[in-house]
């Protein structure tokens, strides 16, 4: 995938930012008869991709379930 059509990618991928510090991010299945399911990551202070997830989050200016 490049350049627009990944962007519509991320743009459908959900973010939650919990109250504990634990970002989640949900990358939803695309439709069909096949369908897996969503993909789910979670990040937590300390882990190497924590920062990039956490300004994602505030350039957002969000702390909770959020499309983006």
């Amino acid at each position: 995938m490049k350049g627009k059509e990944a962007e519509m990618e991320v743009d459908q991928w959900i973010l939650e930012g919990r109250a504990d510090g634990v970002i989640l991010v949900r990358i939803p299945s695309r439709p069909g008869p096949d369908r897996l399911p969503d993909a789910v990551f979670t990040f937590r202070p300390g882990d190497p991709q924590y920062r990039r997830w956490e300004q994602r989050l505030l350039k957002l200016g969000l702390g909770c379930r959020v499309r983006g």
